[in-house]
């Protein structure tokens, strides 16, 4: 929709443009400081919005121009800067996956020390030793 108004307006503004040069047709002195010649005052007119609209144009042009090329530019740096924030990312989570892995094998490896400390101790406990209640009672004679 904005682009239909600026075009109507543009309309407009050449349609006064013709009209006040087709109301303006009479011959008037026209002057370069090294050249002069008499043209209608119509041409006159429409030749200077000419001219004007094509300094326009270039203007714009240059500046869009500028525009993109600037933003080709941005859009490299944002990709070479998206994988370099990747590649950190992939670092850090290898960094972090390797200290896991080494954190858990020496918990799983104070583990297996902590279970076979636990059943050397129960096996102790299982194995008969020389208990008072096992070997063979001497008498004592208390009398002697």
């Amino acid at each position: 929709m904005k682009k239909q108004g600026s075009v109507i307006v543009g309309f407009l503004l050449v349609l006064v443009i013709v009209v006040f040069a087709v109301l303006n047709n009479q011959n008037v002195p026209v002057s370069f400081g090294f050249a002069s010649f008499n043209a209608p005052l119509i041409l006159v007119i429409i030749g200077s919005a000419l001219i004007g609209a094509l300094i326009i144009f270039l203007t714009a042009f240059t500046t869009l121009w500028q525009q993109k090329k600037q933003l080709k530019q941005l859009r490299k740096e944002l990709a070479e800067n998206q994988a370099d924030i990747q590649k950190k990312i992939e670092e850090a989570t290898e960094e972090q996956k390797r200290e896991f892995r080494n954190e858990r094998a020496e918990l799983e490896a104070a583990y297996q020390a902590e279970l076979q400390a636990k059943q050397a101790q129960i096996e102790q406990m299982k194995t008969p030793s020389e208990s008072p209640s096992q070997t063979p009672r001497q008498s004592v004679n208390y009398f002697d």
